[in-house]
């Protein structure tokens, strides 16, 4: 009897001790997996000084030099709310459905369950927080989230506004730019719903302090969680307004870029000579004409510089939190805009169109142990790719549905050539496909454009009908082809 007692002491000892060792190494697991960081920038444009830009972005070239910087990312969309909507649920417009900006994707065809970034990472034990705008809005300070915050994404959304306040101060009685003086006053117009430029194209100082804005409250709060020990991994987004319209920031800000320095773009007069007829407008270039003729091209780009390094400060608040707190050497971090900005280029204004100066968007990776720190590529890759990428870096299975390529061989493989293009698509039907130096355009009409950025970085000269590129145009011209068959 003895001996059986003994026995069955033995065995509930052995598995006591193996449960023990089950839960330990499981909490070993969850302990090993990284923390993730997200800071997405709301319409920045490739003018860092990361990239060789005038804008004085130190904290991005601090971070760029600590991880890697891809000079040559892409966009999905040029839009705020389907660029954002690619990256958070990995697939494209054509699948996802969400073109443009207007609109919960949410709401069309398929995405009611659509699972996101932060719902992923969720069923495999993070916690996901965010703070101002990741999906098309923030969340708000109201009881309920905004609906476009995607509230179903998150444990825990952080209850404040976006951006900074005083743009009230730079409008007129019809709720339009005073520097208009009425240009674009239609009779009868209701004031409440202006046209979106006149209202938001705006430029000027916020009344605010630095600490008193939204964008930095945002990167305050941020900064304090990830400057705590945490239970779980996290999944941490932080969004940036600016320098998204209006470009208000602190007067600081402004200081650093004396008006009369301020170097206006390059805009050639003949720039849209060699266009097709389908890409020689949008809705913007009536904007950019009075902005020509108001002469507040210098001060816009002033606002424009001022409010990229309000945004690299607050970034600089967000990045204190990792570098001083227990998350510093398990977290992997991600900075990323949306898309690309013009400021009159091809008679344009904000984003919406597939030219380079609209879809480049600055991206830097940098996650523990990494090797190579502080080496640049300018292989093109798409935003599309970072669903996939974080969860490679997390060690972390990816769903099937992904439609991007994850850029872990490109992180650390200094010789790795990628193979795939970065594809971009504005509205249904035009495509831009970005593959080594070469930008090919395709409109929903058939009309096409070529630029050759080794020669042409700011894609002055359209190329499209130069005989010794036809080879380059078969193959890229294959790809949007492809595509279209594909999502048929």
């Amino acid at each position: 009897m003895k001996q059986i007692y003994s026995k069955i002491i033995m065995t509930s000892l052995v598995l006591l001790l193996s449960l023990t060792t089950y839960s330990q190494t499981k909490k070993e697991a969850v302990a090993a997996k990284p923390n993730i960081l997200f800071i997405a920038i709301d319409d920045m444009n490739n003018w860092t000084s990361a990239m060789g830009g005038a804008a004085k972005t130190p904290n991005m070239e601090r971070l760029a030099k600590a991880g890697k910087l891809f000079t040559n990312a892409y966009c999905v969309v040029p839009a705020c709310n389907p660029s954002r909507v690619a990256i958070m649920t990995g697939v494209r417009p054509e699948t996802n459905g969400q073109y443009t900006n207007p609109g919960n994707f949410r709401d069309l065809p398929g995405n009611a369950n659509r699972i996101t970034l932060p719902i992923y990472l969720q069923q495999n034990g993070y916690e996901a927080v965010a703070a101002g705008k990741v999906f098309h809005n923030g969340r708000g300070k109201g009881t309920e989230p905004d609906p476009q915050s995607d509230p179903q994404s998150w444990n825990y959304q952080f209850p404040n506004d976006v951006g900074t306040k005083g743009h009230q101060l730079y409008l007129d009685k019809n709720n339009q730019a005073k520097w208009l003086e009425g240009a674009m006053y239609k009779e009868g117009m209701n004031i409440n719903k202006p046209d979106y430029l006149s209202k938001f194209g705006v430029w000027g100082v916020t009344p605010e302090k630095k600490e008193e804005t939204s964008d930095w409250k945002n990167a305050e709060f941020a900064s304090n969680y990830l400057g705590e020990k945490h239970d779980k991994p996290f999944f941490l987004a932080v969004g940036l307004f600016r320098p998204h319209s209006p470009q208000i920031a602190p007067q600081e800000f402004f200081d650093m870029y004396p008006l009369e320095s301020v170097k206006i773009p390059e805009l050639p007069a003949d720039d849209q000579d060699d266009l097709p007829e389908v890409a020689k407008t949008n809705f913007s270039s009536n904007f950019v004409r009075l902005v020509k003729e108001k002469g507040q091209l210098q001060k816009a780009t002033q606002a424009y510089l001022a409010s990229m390094s309000f945004a690299d400060a607050c970034i600089g608040k967000i990045l204190e939190g990792v570098e001083k707190g227990p998350n510093k050497d398990n977290t992997i971090i991600v900075l990323w805009t949306d898309h690309g900005w013009q400021l009159a280029q091809k008679e344009r204004w904000e984003k919406f169109s597939l030219w380079k100066q609209a879809t480049n968007s600055p991206l830097i990776i940098k996650y523990p142990n990494m090797k190579n720190r502080g080496l640049s590529t300018n292989q093109a890759v798409s935003l599309l790719d970072l669903f996939p990428t974080v969860l490679d870096l997390s060690g972390i299975a990816k769903p099937d549905f992904l439609e991007g390529t994850s850029l872990v061989p490109i992180l650390t493989d200094a010789n790795y050539i990628r193979k795939e293009p970065a594809i971009t698509t504005y509205e249904k039907g035009n495509i831009s496909v970005e593959k080594g130096d070469w930008n090919f355009i395709q409109y929903i009409d058939g009309s096409e454009e070529l630029y050759n950025h080794a020669t042409d970085p700011k894609e002055f000269k359209n190329v499209i009908n130069i005989k010794e590129n036809q080879a380059i145009i078969k193959e890229l011209r294959a790809y949007v082809a492809h595509l279209k068959k594909e999502k048929r």
